[in-house]
């Protein structure tokens, strides 16, 4: 285990966890309704194209770009999302054919078992490459002055830094949501020698005992929210190897 993982670095604010949960709940409740809400109501922040080593975060005043994303991943979940026309011909605007919202079990055409859909299988996606049903893991991130979380799509490519990293936080018996992570960038290239970008994960500081009471209860809130939402990608979601 690496001893940069219990470094202490100076420490980062998430204003959330000074604040009243019970009172942003049931702002959510009041502002979202019925309608309920999906990934696309947050706010989503998308690994670059060709390689790029800046995230392109959404705000009020506009685009803005940024190095690294810093803060605390209240929730995380493994998803799946199969489409029978590829994304870049599709326009990226089509929904999923079949989707999973937790890895598993599958909703849809062909839905049923993820585990044993010919379509999860290595060497079925177009040319022989990867998943034809992609696998993709989300990352709701909770930072600054925020009170909702950003989402965060980890495509194929990103899944075993991810994994990595988790794994660093398992065999101390850490949360992964009662730390402070920051989410950079690396270049690297795929099999046709086309660059693209790729998650880093790096371990900031532990949270407060008061913090991880809080960050604790914001997972639990948002727990049922995250399992109501459907699944969906555009193209450039999704990177092959």
């Amino acid at each position: 285990m690496s001893k940069q993982l219990v470094k202490a670095e100076p420490q980062s604010i998430i204003h959330a966890f000074q604040t009243d949960l019970a009172a942003i709940h049931a702002a959510i409740s009041t502002n979202i309704g019925a309608g309920g809400l999906t990934e696309f109501d947050l706010p989503r922040i998308k690994i670059p194209a060709g390689g790029g080593f800046q995230w392109p975060v959404p705000s009020l005043e506009g685009e803005m770009m940024e190095s690294v994303i810093e803060g605390v991943i209240v929730l995380a979940r493994d998803t799946r999302a199969y489409y029978s026309q590829p994304l870049s011909e599709g326009g990226g605007n089509q929904p999923p054919d079949c989707f999973s919202s937790d890895g598993t079990t599958g909703a849809g055409k062909p839905g049923g078992t993820c585990v044993t859909c010919p379509l999860a299988q290595y060497g079925s996606a177009p040319g022989g490459r990867g998943q034809a049903c992609k696998q993709i893991k989300q990352v709701f991130v909770l930072r600054g002055n925020l009170l909702l979380p950003e989402v965060i799509s980890l495509p194929p490519t990103s899944l075993k830094a991810a994994k990595q990293y988790l794994l660093k936080l398992t065999s101390q018996g850490i949360p992964y949501y009662s730390v402070v992570t920051r989410v950079g960038l690396e270049r690297t290239k795929n099999s046709q020698g086309i660059a693209y970008s790729r998650a880093t994960f790096t371990f900031v500081r532990r949270l407060t005992p008061d913090e991880v009471s809080k960050a604790q209860e914001y997972h639990e809130m948002l727990k049922p929210l995250v399992q109501r939402m459907a699944v969906d990608l555009d193209a450039s979601e999704v990177h092959e190897e």
